[in-house]
């Protein structure tokens, strides 16, 4: 079934497309108003770069999170190899990220990130990436996930054993009729 064009998440914002699939340059707080339009959807927000090993293994769990729950999810890749450097402009990378979105038919809002990342981490309070944010049907942030403690044993979180199921209760939850 071909599925309608979708708009862009973020209007106005330069966009890439290949293959039917598209991503575009943004920063934090263009996200955040792009989740913040998301009503009633819960948005998983992947913060990932291309040299970060853990973030690449899981990329197409987060492709496939998409494709489990169509109607109820968004989820959104948020790349944070731009790291400031005016030699390398956030869409310097684009081509090279084109080619691993095709790759893995992400057909999912990819956002290159415009923010450097020293600076979202610090914004964030955040050590490292891979991390995952999980807004809820109401826009607020239910969850982040993250390895600066061992809860997620060595290997750190996964969409298989942590993300999903985790999203798959908080449906559950949203779909309970309220008193």
């Amino acid at each position: 079934a071909a599925t309608k064009k979708q708009d862009p998440a973020i209007p106005g914002a330069p966009t890439f497309e290949r293959d039917g699939v598209t991503a575009q340059i943004a920063n934090w707080d263009q996200l955040q108003e792009f989740i913040a339009g998301q009503d009633g959807k819960i948005v998983v927000v992947d913060l990932w770069s291309s040299w970060c090993e853990p973030c690449l293994r899981e990329f197409p769990h987060l492709v496939a999170l998409q494709k489990k729950y169509p109607e109820n999810v968004v989820c959104v890749s948020f790349n944070l190899n731009y790291d400031g450097s005016k030699d390398s402009p956030p869409e310097s990378s684009s081509d090279e990220l084109m080619e691993f979105f095709t790759k893995h038919n992400a057909d999912i809002v990819n956002l290159i990130s415009s923010t450097p990342d020293e600076d979202l981490y610090q914004k964030l309070n955040l050590a490292a990436i891979p991390a995952a944010y999980v807004y809820g049907t109401d826009g607020k942030l239910q969850k982040r996930f993250d390895n600066e403690t061992l809860a997620y044993g060595q290997e750190g979180f996964n969409y298989e054993e942590h993300i999903t199921p985790y999203i798959k209760d908080l449906l559950e939850q949203s779909q309970k009729p309220t008193e």
